[in-house]
C-alpha cells in the first residue's frame, strides 16, 4: 500500500466488478470466489487451485451489488470471502460496508457474542489458574481486536454466529444459486 488515496466513482468501481463478473463467467466456471481484496483473495485461493484467476473477483465494499450480478449472471456456485470487519457490518445487514454508510454497531457485535456463547470474562492461564478479565466492547476501534480477545476455543462459535447472519441477508440476493461464506481471522485462518 502506498498510502494514497486515489478517488474514484462508485459507479466506476461497480462497472468494474461487473466487467470482472462477466469475464468470470465467460471463463466457464460454475463458481465464482469474491472477496473484498487481494489479501482474503489471497487466503481463499489455495481452497480453490483448480479455479481459473478470472473466477476470483474483488467486491470492494460492494456485496450486495457483487451479488445481484451472480445472481442476474446465473452463477451456480458463489464462495464469499470476508474479513471481520466487513462481516460484522455485513451480518447486521449492511451491504455496503464503505465507512461512509455502516458503521461497526458495537451494541450488534456484543449480541452476537451472547447469542455465540463466548465467556469473554475468563480465560485460563497456563499454570492451571485462571485470571478475570473483561473486555469493553466500547473500547473496541477495530473489529479484528476481537480475534484477540476471544478465548481460541471459542472462536469458531463466534464465526459461526456471525456467518449465519451474514447468510440471512446475503442468500436473498443469491436465489438459484449456493452460496458458501468464509469468515477470514488476521492470520488467514479460515472459518465456513
Amino acid at each position: 500500500m502506498s498510502g494514497i488515496v486515489k478517488p474514484f466513482s462508485e459507479e466506476a468501481f461497480i462497472d468494474s466488478i461487473r466487467k470482472c463478473m462477466t469475464v468470470a463467467k465467460a471463463s466457464g466456471t460454475d463458481r465464482v470466489v469474491i472477496n473484498s481484496g487481494g489479501k482474503s483473495e489471497r487466503f481463499v485461493k489455495a481452497l480453490y487451485p483448480t479455479l481459473p484467476q478470472q473466477a476470483f473477483v474483488e467486491y470492494g465494499n460492494y456485496i450486495g451489488e457483487t451479488l445481484k450480478m451472480a445472481h442476474e449472471l446465473g452463477f451456480k456456485e458463489v464462495t464469499l470471502g470476508v474479513m471481520l470487519g466487513k462481516a460484522v457490518k455485513l451480518a447486521e445487514g449492511q451491504l455496503d460496508t464503505h465507512s461512509r454508510k455502516s458503521t461497526m454497531n458495537k451494541t450488534f457485535i456484543q449480541q452476537m457474542l451472547n447469542e455465540a456463547n463466548c465467556p469473554l470474562g475468563r480465560r485460563t492461564l497456563a499454570n492451571n489458574g485462571s485470571q478475570e478479565f473483561s473486555i469493553n466492547i466500547s473500547q473496541l476501534s477495530l473489529a479484528r481486536e476481537l480475534w484477540d480477545l476471544i478465548p481460541v476455543q471459542q472462536r469458531q462459535s463466534f464465526a459461526d454466529t456471525v456467518i449465519r447472519h451474514c447468510a440471512e441477508h446475503c442468500k436473498p440476493l443469491l436465489p438459484n444459486g449456493n452460496l458458501t461464506i468464509l469468515l477470514i481471522d488476521n492470520d488467514g485462518h479460515i472459518y465456513e
